[in-house]
């Protein structure tokens, strides 16, 4: 029997390590779909009530716009996140990553299908925190274009920076406190609720290098225009800078090993 061909890219083999992502995320659909829309209503309802005696002022309604495109992207950042730093960790601690280095699969390839499951959790978790956000807040898009563009490119950006969390990481613990003291104040103080410029001078100042900021600001500006914390074309830049650089540190982590070989 002659034996089958296989080129520079594995792009069965790569389609293949997608799919068993994709079918792991959906056997959790209460837990990866449902919870973050629900947590999503959760925290604008809160904000609501929080508003007191400015709900239903001009004012109040302008901060609720500001918010739902916020948590809209939100849940898209977290579950992009976390779908791959659940992955990556728990196959490693199982012994599983050892059914995939087995496989004729390159660190891009490899990369890029974590990568690309990740996102398309992320943008799929999205979708049904967008539907119920416009049932009870409705808000139509100002740039369109700005929607999928932002969402995608901040999915797989937060898709790419779980994935470097699942590899680093030795146990659960470790990736828990990864979320905890450092993706979640990035994504909270980039302006989710509030804009950034309400924070003192300084903290506005640091929080405007940050690229989470610029994906919601990006976002936000599909639904409201003018009038974010940054240009819509600089923030498409830093996104996608950073969604390249994100690439090649896991590219690299993968082609080495790092923490997958004995």
């Amino acid at each position: 029997m002659t034996p089958r061909a296989v080129g520079r890219v594995l792009w069965l083999g790569a389609w293949t390590l997608f799919l068993r992502e994709l079918r792991r995320y959906s056997k959790e659909a209460l837990e990866t779909v449902l919870a973050p829309a629900f947590q999503a209503l959760v925290y604008f309802v809160i904000l609501v009530f929080a508003l007191g005696p400015e709900r239903g002022t001009d004012e109040g309604e302008a901060l609720l716009s500001h918010a739902v495109p916020g948590l809209i992207l939100m849940a898209v950042l977290f579950r992009s996140a976390e779908t791959t730093a659940f992955s990556l960790l728990l196959d490693r601690m199982e012994g599983i990553i050892s059914d995939v280095l087995m496989a004729p699969l390159g660190a891009a390839e490899m990369t890029v299908a974590y990568a690309l499951a990740g996102a398309v959790s992320g943008l799929a978790t999205g979708v049904v925190v967008l539907a119920g956000a416009m049932l009870v807040w409705p808000l139509p898009p100002t740039h369109f274009w700005a929607l999928p563009v932002f969402a995608a490119l901040s999915a797989l950006m937060m898709s790419l920076a779980g994935m470097l969390i699942g590899l680093f990481c030795e146990k659960w613990d470790h990736m828990a406190a990864a979320f905890v003291f450092v993706l979640t104040p990035l994504t909270f103080l980039s302006g989710v609720f509030a804009p950034v410029d309400t924070l003192p001078a300084a903290a506005a100042f640091a929080v405007r290098f940050n690229p989470i900021f610029h994906a919601i600001e990006g976002f936000r500006y599909g639904f409201l225009g003018s009038g974010t914390g940054a240009d819509p074309l600089a923030s498409l830049a830093v996104v996608a800078g950073t969604v390249v650089f994100l690439l090649a540190c896991n590219g690299v982590v993968i082609h080495r090993g790092y923490k997958l070989k004995p």
